[in-house]
Order: C-alpha cells, then sequence, then structure tokens
C-alpha cells in the first residue's frame, strides 16, 4: 500500500494549513483597518482593494453641520472711515434722531469687526456719501435713507449669527447677508433722492450736524471744512429765506346746521335744502286744462307741503329753466283729503296754447309740467 504515507502526511498538516488562512485573514483585516485610519488622517475617502477602478480617490466630503469660524477684524487703517473721538456706543446716542448718520455708523461698525468687506464697505460708503454731504457731494445718496434702523447692537449680532453658521447655509447666508446691506446701504441705489436745505435756519442745522458726524468718526475735519464754505456760500447768495414755514392746518369743517323735527307728516314734493327740485307725486297734480277752454291757462310745476317755500322754489326753477323769465307765479292751496293738504306752485297767467309748447319744452329735461286753469285772485 504504497500511498497511504501520503494521505497521513496531509491529514497531519491540514490543522496547519487552517491555521495559516486564519492568520492571513487576520493580517487582510489588520490592513484594511491601519487603509481606512491613513484614509482618515489625509482627508479622503476610503476605498477597499480592487474598487479603486469605481471609486478612484476621492475626497472625503466635509460635515455638513461644521460651523464656520468668524472672520478676523481687518487692521484700522484699512477700514473707510477715521477713527473719531467717540466710542460706537456713545456715538448712536449723539446720532439719536439722525437714522442716515446712523446707517453709516451701524455701516463702519460692520467693517471694523469683519463682518462685511471693507471694499464693499467703502463702496457702500462711497456710493451714500452725500446723505452726510450734501451740498459738497454732486452725486445724490440713495432715496429713503430717513427711514430709521433697528439698533446698532441688533445689527451687529445679526450679521454676527450669519458668519458663525454652519457650512452647509453658507450661500444662502450670503445671500440674505447682502439683502441686508443693501438694505442698510445699498450699493447700487436704483433710485436716488438730492436734498438741499430749504431755508437759513435748516441750513444752520445742517451746519452744525457735522460737527457730531466729525466726532463719530464718520467724515473727516477737511470734508466738514468743505461742507461748511458750501453752506456758507448758499446763505450768502440771498436765494433762502430766513425759514419756510409749514402751511396752516386746513379750516375745521363747518358744524352741520340742526333740523328741528317737524310736527306731523309733510307732503312729498318741493324743494330740497339744497334747492333742488323734486317731482310732485303722482296724484297731487293741479286739474288738466280742458281742450279748446279760453280761460288764462296756467303750468302747475311742483306741490309743496308748506306755501313759504313757493318763492324759494321759484327762483330755483327761473334759474334751471329761462323759459319761466318773466313769468308770473302763485302758491294754491288745494285739500286733497286723506293725503292732506298741499300746495301747487303754478306759473302763468298765459295762453292755453302756450302753456300746452311750453310744457312740452320743460318735461324733455325732466321737469313735471301740466297745463292747468290759472288760479283766480283770492
Amino acid at each position: 500500500m504504497p500511498f497511504v504515507p501520503r494521505k497521513v502526511l496531509v491529514m497531519a498538516l491540514l490543522p496547519v494549513l487552517v491555521g495559516c488562512q486564519r492568520m492571513q485573514l487576520g493580517l487582510e483585516a489588520m490592513g484594511s483597518d491601519l487603509d481606512k485610519a491613513q484614509a482618515r488622517v489625509e482627508g479622503r475617502r476610503y476605498v477597499p482593494p480592487g474598487l479603486n477602478q469605481f471609486y478612484g480617490d476621492a475626497p472625503m466630503p466635509p460635515a455638513a453641520d461644521t460651523p464656520m469660524e468668524p472672520p478676523p477684524p481687518p487692521p484700522t487703517e484699512y477700514v473707510p472711515f477715521p477713527e473719531g473721538r467717540l466710542a460706537p456706543e456713545q456715538a448712536e446716542i449723539l446720532l439719536a434722531g439722525d437714522p442716515m448718520a446712523l446707517r453709516f455708523l451701524t455701516l463702519k461698525a460692520l467693517a471694523q469687526r469683519g463682518l462685511l468687506p471693507v471694499e464693499e464697505a467703502g463702496r457702500r460708503k462711497d456710493a451714500n456719501l452725500a446723505a452726510l454731504l450734501p451740498l459738497s457731494v454732486s452725486q445724490p445718496a440713495a432715496a429713503g435713507l430717513e427711514a430709521p434702523i433697528p439698533p446698532l447692537r441688533q445689527m451687529v449680532d445679526k450679521f454676527q449669527r450669519l458668519h458663525t453658521g454652519p457650512q452647509s447655509a453658507a450661500l444662502m447666508r450670503e445671500a440674505e447677508r447682502a439683502f441686508l446691506a443693501d438694505a442698510l446701504l445699498p450699493e447700487r441705489p436704483t433710485r436716488r433722492q438730492p436734498y438741499s436745505p430749504p431755508d437759513i435756519v435748516s441750513a444752520r442745522k445742517l451746519q452744525d450736524r457735522l460737527g457730531r458726524l466729525e466726532d463719530s468718526g464718520l467724515i473727516t475735519p477737511e470734508q466738514r471744512a468743505g461742507e461748511t464754505a458750501a453752506i456758507d456760500k448758499l446763505v450768502a447768495g440771498g436765494t433762502l429765506p430766513q425759514e419756510l414755514l409749514p402751511p396752516p392746518p386746513p379750516a375745521p369743517p363747518k358744524p352741520k346746521p340742526v333740523t328741528a323735527k317737524g310736527r306731523g307728516n309733510r307732503m312729498p314734493g318741493g324743494v330740497s335744502g339744497r334747492l333742488e327740485i323734486i317731482p310732485s307725486p303722482p296724484g297731487v297734480e293741479a286739474p288738466k286744462l280742458a281742450a279748446g277752454a279760453t280761460v288764462p291757462a296756467g303750468i302747475h310745476l311742483l306741490s309743496m307741503g308748506s306755501a313759504g317755500h313757493g318763492d324759494k322754489a321759484w327762483e330755483a326753477l327761473v334759474k334751471e329753466h329761462p323759459e319761466l323769465t318773466g313769468l308770473g307765479h302763485t302758491v294754491s292751496r288745494a285739500d286733497l283729503g286723506e293725503l292732506g293738504v298741499t300746495y301747487r306752485l303754478i306759473a302763468g297767467p298765459m295762453e292755453p296754447a302756450k302753456a300746452e309748447v311750453l310744457c312740452a319744452a320743460l318735461k324733455t329735461r325732466g321737469q313735471s309740467c301740466t297745463p292747468t286753469p290759472f288760479p283766480a285772485a283770492p
């Protein structure tokens, strides 16, 4: 049996082979762990052996919630404003009530803290400098800078939060920062608003303001001197009034007249409070003129609740209808039974044919008119 020793040898070496395989797997796992650690140190993604052709050596993406570091403040000489004599908090108190100046003070504070690039701050300042120096800067500032803004500390805190948020929202925060900066002082104003003092009193107030602007570090002594010379020249020109007084307030409305209550029911028709002719209601017209009548005729124009309105009503009718000029008129009382008493305004006397023609002309303009016998004198 020549093959028996070989089988015995294979069986004897089998445990050794299994141990070697386990050792190889252990070494490969150890090597994989070392490769992962090295990939983290180098800032790249770990790729298992044999898969490089699919993944390559791609860098590891940054963590989405990694906060950004706040920017360092720039050197003082790079800030596009003079230093000034007052701290920002003191300057804010000094400039209270001057929203234009407070906008520039906020811009300066943002640039000093690195929350706004100094180059951008300089461009925004130059585009609106006429808000501080309206007479010596030719280009007008943006319109609407006189509107109030939030306090200085609140504005600084808002820009600070935009610079220290997570990197994943950097683009969104940059858009918000640009929006806030444009609301403060636009870099490219779409509308500009020139300003010039309307009178000598306003010009002197503008001159006093220059001292506060220089103390707050918003303008230089040279800029103050140039603006002061421009104000003096304007005042000396004699074109400004001493003080432009505001227009007087409108007169209060006149009280409405109080009308006493009536003592009973009034017949419709007649003259309103504005002397508007109110047509007589149906059923109260005077009797119509009979065909072929030869008696003196009149025209019934309206009915009233009181005879005292007759003259005023007649004046209003003549003014509205010039054809009535030269005619006489009378007020005739008529008892209508359950409807009460009415007073008829009748123009005349005249020929029956003329009454028919005149009524036809008046009716075309909406005036009620009925040919009727002219009442005889009482």
